[in-house]
């Protein structure tokens, strides 16, 4: 009954995250109902949630004919299925419940990084509370570590910005044009911060490693995928969001065992 209970609610939070990945990156106020991404008309009541619509076959637009997009369909499935793998790990506890809000706002903040290339603050400020108080009383770190954590995500984060800017200024006058996207912007500074808030200060810097090591392998796939397809471009831009994410929730979910194998104390 509990598992049948976390995969209802898993749809719903992801069909929620849905909305606001549509909405938000157009400064608009999420709407309910939800409306279609191409025409904005007020979508069929059975495609308002994803699994729905592909199950009742409303996979379309009835306006403007515009299918379903497939990442509606991936986040109401990745919803549930973290929210019971939490509930196996953690039982519902505190810990359950704050890590899946947090993975939640992970989520979202995902997808609309890798569709947008946006890490927007009406994200990153209520992910930042949540991380907080997950560290504090979910993961029971003490004051000093969490905000350690922080400010170590941040600056380390920051000086790579800071230095893709000048890298970015630098190209720019030798191409003669400014270039349109740097490694790192300022979202990828405020969430690597949220991140040491959660993971705090002794995981923030294994955290960024996975994701700078992650993030370097798939752009080199991507690169050479293009390069044999002959649409090569060095300066390609790629969301480093759901990277940092992905150190994240590594150390989130298996720092335990990261510890126990190195013998680091909380």
């Amino acid at each position: 009954m509990i598992a049948l209970s976390l995969i209802v609610l898993g749809v719903i939070v992801g069909s929620l995250i849905n909305i606001f990945a549509d909405d938000l990156p157009r400064r608009l106020t999420p709407r309910f109902p939800p409306r279609c991404p191409a025409c904005d008309s007020p979508l069929h009541p059975l495609r308002q949630i994803a699994i729905l619509g592909v199950l009742t076959n409303h996979i379309k637009c009835l306006t403007c004919e515009s299918s379903l997009k497939l990442r509606s369909l991936i986040v109401e499935i990745v919803s549930p299925l973290m929210l019971l793998y939490l509930y196996q790990r953690f039982d519902l506890t505190l810990r359950f419940g704050l890590l899946a809000l947090l993975l939640e706002c992970f989520l979202l903040i995902a997808v609309i990084d890798l569709e947008h290339r946006l890490i927007l603050y009406v994200t990153i400020i209520p992910t930042a509370v949540i991380a907080f108080i997950y560290a504090l009383f979910g993961a029971g770190y003490d004051l000093p570590k969490i905000l350690i954590g922080g400010a170590v995500g941040f600056g380390a984060v920051y000086v790579i910005y800071f230095f893709g800017w000048v890298f970015g200024v630098v190209t720019a006058r030798i191409r003669g044009e400014e270039l349109s996207e740097v490694p790192f912007g300022g979202g990828d500074v405020n969430l690597a911060g949220v991140i040491g808030l959660a993971v705090g200060w002794s995981g923030i810097l294994l955290a960024l490693f996975i994701a700078v090591m992650s993030g370097g392998v798939s752009a080199a796939l991507y690169l050479t995928v293009s390069l044999i397809r002959r649409r090569y471009n060095l300066f390609t831009p790629i969301p480093y969001g759901p990277f940092f994410i992905l150190g994240a929730v590594i150390l989130l979910l298996f720092a335990d065992e990261i510890r126990a194998r190195s013998g680091v104390s909380r």
